[in-house]
């Protein structure tokens, strides 16, 4: 157990950090064309990858047809949802909508799988969910800016993350996280890159294909995002849901807003303020609530002797 909550904590930090790449990143190009060079360099490194025999990707027909339900929501609806949602939301309106999905795996969870949240693991992962939250609403607090059509992108960008937990939890027994995690890759790629290359087409700016990677800010971001985040932060997900029941894998998203504001005090000068530290200490312990209750009901499963009549 200590290993994957090692895992967990590691791709929180990873994905915490892709806000910050990302907002570089957009400096140079169209949403949809980052999310498109993000999955397509992916894609490359992990074909250099098989071709050097450090990974073995065989993907068949059956894997494809398993996985394709997972594929449609992550990356195909969470991250064209997400990119729209952003350009109509307030930061914190995208936050806390992120931040709900814990919840939804939750439910899910209750209503679909036998791996249901205890009553204390369900009140941890609304302490974790309302540390965030919390964040959120002191950062920006101008309801007035409230966006509907935003709130209900991000909405489904949530639903979507949280459906690909499930998914990639049922399939964990039937197909390696490194098939899932390549079938996601190359899917986005196709689908994103077919997308941002008809955006060009359509504003007759075709010839500016390559031009934002005159910009060596958006190639390590890029990177940052294709390389780090997509494959080695996907993989982790894809490898700790094989192991762990999906609300649980969950509920470390949470931990990367933290990383994600501490990247911001470090490294873009922002400034920590009392709220993030509160709502820090609510993410984490919520974090750890889960975690514990667990051990516990594991250890009391493991300790029943069975009574002979």
């Amino acid at each position: 157990m200590t290993k994957h909550i090692f895992i967990g904590f590691t791709y929180a930090t990873i994905f915490g950090l892709t806000f910050m790449f990302t907002k570089i990143g957009l400096n140079s190009i169209h949403p949809i064309g980052l999310i498109a060079f993000r999955f397509t360099i992916a894609s490359m490194v992990l074909i250099i990858l098989h071709g050097l025999k450090i990974i073995r990707i065989q993907l068949t027909k059956k894997h494809i047809v398993l996985i394709a339900p997972l594929v449609f929501f992550q990356p195909i609806l969470g991250f064209s949802s997400e990119a729209f949602g952003i350009n109509y939301s307030q930061s914190s309106e995208a936050g806390m909508m992120i931040a709900l999905i814990p919840v939804i795996v939750a439910v899910l969870s209750f209503l679909f799988s036998h791996e249901k949240p205890s009553l204390k693991q369900s009140l941890s992962i609304v302490l974790s969910v309302s540390g965030v939250i919390f964040i959120q609403l002191m950062n920006v607090r101008n309801v007035a800016e409230f966006s509907l059509l935003g709130a209900i992108l991000m909405f489904i960008s949530a639903f979507a993350a949280a459906s690909f937990n499930m998914f990639s939890r049922k399939l964990s027994t039937k197909v390696s996280p490194v098939q899932i995690t390549s079938l996601m890759m190359f899917s986005g790629a196709i689908v994103f890159m077919s997308w941002y290359t008809t955006i060009l087409v359509l504003n007759q700016e075709l010839s500016t294909f390559f031009m934002p990677f005159q910009s060596l800010s958006f190639v390590l971001s890029v990177l940052y995002l294709g390389v780090v985040a997509s494959i080695i932060g996907f993989f982790l997900v894809n490898y700790n849901l094989k192991h762990l029941p999906a609300h649980i894998s969950s509920i470390f998203a949470n931990v990367a807003t933290i990383t994600s504001i501490l990247a911001g005090v470090i490294f873009l000068n922002e400034v920590l303020f009392w709220y993030h530290i509160l709502g820090a200490t609510m993410i984490i312990t919520g974090v750890i609530g889960v975690i514990v209750f667990r051990r516990k009901k594991q250890e009391s499963t493991q300790f029943k002797l069975p009574v002979k009549g």
